[in-house]
């Protein structure tokens, strides 16, 4: 019995090694195949220098240093169709189209049911995933949630998109982008970007012009849409690691200090109201 029970310990010892290195193999190999990127490739696609600082600022969204994008179609469902109207069932209709020639040739389009990307128009509070907020809910002018990553996977497979009452349809379109896998800037910009918007707006501009903006139905700057293009290129991979990416691209120190400006976007926090009257 006492060599059984040295047998059966042994054989689990080596079970669990055997294990911990086949996990470990997997995610190295995991985290190589996202860093394999090719440069000439993604540079032979065309961009300006400018639409380079954009999408390094706007597109690692995983902490700031890591890609993360859908590998797969996009299947929009409204869960709550029935207690909507047509109206904000055609802003969800019309926000898919002006994405979908900018994340080609993966498809997007709107679902009845078993959908990967749930829509939840008109709601008034959302309850919080964090334990330290349970139960109390939290209003949202809008907000949206992306599937963790995983140790193999940077992939997004399943997002939710909520979006409050009497916003105007650009809320949606910012949570969109989350949604897509875009952060919000760092930087500042000549330009009005909607995915900037939920913190004090990245647009050297005046008040009245950026509710001008936001009074826009479906706006999208033109660096932004091709900031969205690059993200989907087939050449970035989900996963792959802003490091990594800097270094192929052979960025210099100051290109880094220029396009990468905080790679921990955590430790600021800037409250800003998301949506104004106009």
């Amino acid at each position: 019995m006492k060599k059984f029970l040295q047998y059966g310990t042994l054989t689990l010892l080596l079970l669990l090694a055997a294990s911990g290195l086949a996990s470990f193999y997997y995610e190295n190999a995991a985290i190589r195949s996202a860093n394999d990127f090719n440069s000439e490739k993604f540079i032979e696609s065309g961009f300006t220098i400018e639409e380079l600082a954009l999408f390094c600022d706007i597109a690692f969204a995983d902490d700031g240093v890591r890609i993360r994008k859908w590998t797969k179609d996009i299947k929009v469902e409204i869960k709550n169709i029935g207690e909507i109207d047509k109206r904000a069932i055609d802003e969800v209709d019309s926000i898919i189209s002006l994405l979908a020639p900018l994340i080609a040739p993966l498809k997007i389009e709107r679902v009845r049911k078993d959908g990967n990307l749930h829509v939840y128009r008109n709601v008034t509070h959302v309850k919080s995933s964090k334990p330290h907020h349970v139960p109390k809910p939290k209003y949202v002018n809008g907000i949206s949630k992306i599937n963790s990553k995983s140790r193999f996977s940077w992939s997004i497979d399943f997002a939710i998109v909520y979006a409050g009452c009497g916003n105007q349809c650009q809320t949606l379109l910012h949570e969109f982008e989350h949604a897509l896998g875009l952060d919000h800037p760092i930087n500042m910009y000549s330009y009005y970007l909607t995915i900037g918007r939920s913190v004090i707006p990245q647009y050297f501009s005046s008040q009245e012009a950026i509710k001008d903006f936001l009074a826009q139905p479906y706006y999208l700057s033109e660096q932004e849409k091709k900031a969205i293009r690059m993200l989907y290129s087939p050449h970035i991979k989900a996963g792959l690691h802003i490091d990594n990416f800097a270094r192929k691209m052979g960025f210099s120190d100051e290109d880094i200090r220029w396009m990468i400006p905080n790679k921990n976007k955590k430790q600021e926090v800037i409250v800003y109201p998301a949506y104004m009257e106009k």
